[in-house]
């Protein structure tokens, strides 16, 4: 929910470069992140030996989790923060932006930058989730609510799938529970239809995802909610079979493989 608070296109946004930011950053200011599995509980060697974090929390419970905190501050954020922006407007801080430091966080964007545009305009069919995301983005609103479900599609999306908004996405969260996607869908569209029916809810679903919850879609027709749903298909979990490694599988008699779906279900001949 808190991706597009600093939106991604921003100059002082570094999440192209986040492990690096994150390993190598002496302060860590958390802002009702939690020091779970996702931010590999605060410990090396994703962060620093000796780094300091600063831990602002509605909840009493989750403050010093897995890590001793520098600082607590318990409390709502927009609170903190107002606080913390009206100590600051007394007491300016501006970290140098030539400092080496931003040097290599931004060398280091860049590179990551370049990557991915490599594999986003390779032409090879079927197309990779760099590819097909890049396509995507050019194509859907800027504003929309942006539903992100899957395990690659999820993944790669985050990166691909740019936010310049806060409270624009939602996705499987720190339980990576899959099947939510399409409840999420539905929950926004029916704010979105009676707040402000000119914004789009766009759910963009791995195959697998879209298993768990898929007749959802008869909720979409029946209400009317004006979802766009998008599928990126690879026949399974992560990287999916093409149709010569289906063969060898139906030959094994074994088409019950982990992380293997159908080759090439129909999956959207279901809106019919």
């Amino acid at each position: 929910m808190a991706k597009g608070v600093v939106p991604d296109n921003h100059l002082n946004c570094v999440a192209a470069a986040r492990s690096m930011a994150l390993q190598h950053a002496d302060v860590i200011v958390l802002l009702g992140a939690r020091l779970n599995w996702i931010l590999h509980f605060g410990l090396p060697p994703r962060f620093r030996q000796d780094v300091k974090f600063i831990q602002v929390d509605i909840c009493a419970e989750e403050l010093g989790n897995n890590v001793r905190p520098a600082a607590t501050l318990l409390g709502d954020i927009n609170a903190v923060t107002k606080q913390l922006l009206e100590e600051f407007n007394e007491r300016p801080f501006k970290y140098p932006s030539d400092s080496e430091w931003w040097k290599r966080l931004r060398e280091k964007i860049k590179n990551n930058e370049e990557r991915s545009k490599v594999l986003a305009l390779q032409k090879s069919l079927p197309m990779n989730y760099y590819t097909a995301f890049h396509h995507i983005r050019e194509l859907i609103p800027k504003d929309c609510i942006l539903v992100n479900e899957g395990a690659n599609t999820m993944d790669i999306g985050r990166t691909m799938l740019p936010n310049y908004y806060p409270r624009q996405r939602l996705d499987a969260g720190t339980f990576g529970t899959m099947g939510v996607g399409l409840g999420f869908a539905i929950a926004a569209a029916m704010v979105a239809k009676d707040q402000t029916p000119e914004k789009r809810v766009v759910c963009i679903e791995g195959d697998s995802a879209f298993g768990f919850s898929g007749m959802e879609v008869e909720t979409f027709c029946r209400y009317n909610l004006p979802i766009l749903i998008i599928i990126v298909n690879n026949n399974g979990i992560y990287s999916g079979l093409d149709a010569d490694a289906w063969k060898e599988v139906l030959k094994s008699g074994d088409a019950a493989t982990v992380c293997l779906l159908f080759l090439s279900c129909q999956i959207h001949t279901m809106r019919k």
